[in-house]
C-alpha cells in the first residue's frame, strides 16, 4: 500500500488548481449525487460573501475554472457537502523549545490528496496539506497562524461550509489566535469536526463544530476525535489522553507520533496514519515525517517534487 505525496507551488490561482477542477469533476459529481439538493451557483457566492468575504475574488476566479457545472462550484466554496468516510487524527501544541504544533493525519491513501500546497492567494502566504481542490487538512500562513482538524467523533451532518474550507479562510485571514478564534465562532460548519490553532507567541485553543449546536472554543493544546458530552470512542479518548500526558516539549514527543503510541495502522478500517506534519508557527514552516524520512518545507523555501511513502497493510 502506498501514496505518492506532491509539493506544489500556486502563487495565485492557476494551473494546479484548474488541472484539479478537471481531475476532479467525475469525483464531485458522484459525491454531489448523495446530497438531498445542489445549492445553485447564485447561492454558493451569497453565502461565500455573507460568510467569508474575503474570499469571494477567489471564488469568483475559480468558478471561471468550474464553468457550468454546479456540484463543481459547491464543492470549490464548500457549500453544504454530503457525508464522507470520517478521518481519525490527532493534534497536539507545544511551546518548547519553541511554539510548534504536532499532528497525525489518520485516513485511507486512496481517500486523500497528498498534495503539499503553497499559495499567495489574496497576498498572504499560505502553506499546508491541501483537500477538496481549494481546502486545507493542515497548515500555517506567513504572519505565524498553524491550524489542523480532525473528526469530531459524532456523524451529523448539515448546511454549512466544510471543514477543509473553513481551515483554508481561516488561515487565509487569521493574525494570532483570538482572530482565529473568531472565525471558528462564527463559520458555520456542515460536519462534526475539531480544530487546533496556534500562534507564533505559543498560544492555542481548541474548537468543537458541528451543525446541530453552537461552536465551543476554549484554551487547549490537544485535540483528536470526540466533543464534549459525548462518549468518545475508547480509541479516541487513549489517544487524547496520551497527547495530553506528553511533556512539553516536542522534540521529546516527535517519536510519539511518528512511530509510537499515537501512529496508527488500521488499514483495513481506512485509519492507519498518512503523515505526520511537524508545524513551526513563526518560521512560517513544516516538515512532513513517515518513519521512512522526512520532507520539510516552507513558506520561503518550497521543495516542488514528489515522494512515495510505502504503508503497512
Amino acid at each position: 500500500m502506498e501514496k505518492l505525496f506532491r509539493a506544489v507551488n500556486e502563487p495565485q490561482l492557476g494551473g494546479f488548481i484548474q488541472q484539479s477542477v478537471e481531475e476532479g469533476r467525475a469525483f464531485v459529481a458522484d459525491w454531489y449525487a448523495k446530497a438531498d439538493r445542489i445549492p445553485d451557483p447564485e447561492e454558493c457566492r451569497r453565502r461565500v460573501g455573507a460568510h467569508m468575504p474575503e474570499m469571494l475574488g477567489l471564488f469568483d476566479c475559480m468558478t471561471g475554472f468550474a464553468g457550468d457545472d454546479p456540484a463543481m462550484i459547491a464543492a470549490l466554496a464548500g457549500i453544504d457537502p454530503p457525508p464522507l468516510i470520517p478521518a481519525g487524527c490527532t493534534v497536539r501544541a507545544f511551546t518548547r523549545p519553541r511554539p510548534s504544533m504536532l499532528r497525525n493525519y489518520d485516513f485511507h491513501p486512496d481517500a486523500t490528496s497528498a498534495v503539499i500546497l503553497r499559495t499567495e492567494w489574496s497576498g498572504r502566504h499560505v502553506l499546508g496539506m491541501s483537500e477538496g481542490i481549494s481546502g486545507l487538512l493542515d497548515g500555517v500562513n506567513d504572519v505565524g497562524v498553524a491550524a489542523a482538524l480532525t473528526f469530531g467523533g459524532r456523524h451529523v451532518y448539515g448546511t454549512g461550509f466544510s471543514i477543509v474550507q473553513i481551515i483554508r479562510y481561516l488561515l487565509q485571514v487569521a493574525s494570532d489566535v483570538k482572530e482565529a478564534a473568531d472565525v471558528l465562532r462564527r463559520m458555520p460548519c456542515a460536519w462534526a469536526h475539531n480544530v487546533l490553532v496556534q500562534d507564533r507567541s505559543g498560544t492555542s485553543v481548541r474548537a468543537e463544530l458541528a451543525p446541530d449546536r453552537g461552536p465551543l472554543v476554549t484554551e487547549g493544546n490537544a485535540v483528536t476525535n470526540h466533543q464534549a458530552d459525548v462518549e468518545p470512542f475508547p480509541d479516541s479518548a487513549r489517544r487524547l489522553d496520551t497527547a495530553c500526558a506528553l511533556v512539553d516539549d516536542v522534540e521529546a514527543a516527535r517519536a510519539v507520533f511518528v512511530e509510537g503510541d499515537l501512529r496508527k495502522e488500521d488499514f483495513d478500517d481506512w485509519l492507519g496514519t498518512l503523515y505526520t506534519a511537524e508545524y513551526l508557527p513563526s518560521e512560517g514552516a513544516v516538515t512532513f515525517r513517515w518513519r521512512d524520512g522526512s520532507w520539510p518545507q516552507s513558506l520561503t523555501h518550497l521543495e516542488p517534487g514528489e515522494r512515495r511513502v510505502v504503508y503497512s497493510a
